[in-house]
């Protein structure tokens, strides 16, 4: 899953947001002598990823999307999934996702030292640019898979996925509807398990 969802997925305070974003950030064995809220927090980004990777619904997904993209189709639908839940918040919150998106970035920035450099550093231009709401306009999923297939050196054509969103995209929401229900439950055994 990409920002949106990890967040979403979060507890709803500073710590708790700060693992969830900073799990794509940190890679092999996670550090044991932080707060335990990022901690279970960074756990809980990794039994998300995993979660995504076997689910039906996320592998429907992929099938939809055209072969050229190998696999590239799971980072696709990371992007497409928080585009539709950036469209279709307040179906999951009471709370606007622009209060919601306010919070989260006041709690990065008070925590801002605790973060991997990556994450500092991206963490400017994520305000700046007001990336959680953002990602409903399908313009911008556009610069993120642009920006996406720049990173990747051009190996897979990531900046034409937009095409298959605006081809699919019926098929794709009802894939995300199955799919963000399989997760609340899912996130919510592991929750009640830790």
């Amino acid at each position: 899953m990409n920002y949106l969802a990890h967040l979403y997925f979060s507890d709803p305070e500073p710590m708790a947001w700060a693992g969830s974003l900073m799990g794509d950030f940190l890679k092999g064995p996670l550090p044991a002598d932080v707060d335990p809220q990022l901690l279970k927090h960074l756990r809980l980004h990794r039994k998300i990823d995993s979660f995504a990777q076997d689910s039906a619904s996320f592998q429907a997904s992929c099938r939809r999307l055209d072969s050229r993209y190998r696999f590239g189709r799971g980072i696709l639908v990371d992007v497409f999934y928080d585009h539709f839940l950036a469209c279709r918040w307040p179906e999951f919150s009471e709370r606007t996702l622009e209060d919601f998106s306010h919070e989260v970035y006041q709690a990065l920035n008070d925590c801002r030292q605790l973060l991997p450099p990556g994450l500092q550093n991206l963490l400017p231009r994520m305000v700046r640019d007001n990336w959680l709401v953002s990602y409903r306009q399908p313009e911008v999923v556009g610069n993120v898979l642009n920006a996406l297939e720049r990173r990747l050196k051009h190996r897979l054509p990531l900046g034409r996925g937009s095409e298959d969103l605006q081809r699919h995209r019926a098929e794709l929401q009802s894939d995300f509807k199955a799919f963000m229900a399989e997760a609340e439950a899912f996130v919510g055994r592991w929750k009640a398990g830790h």
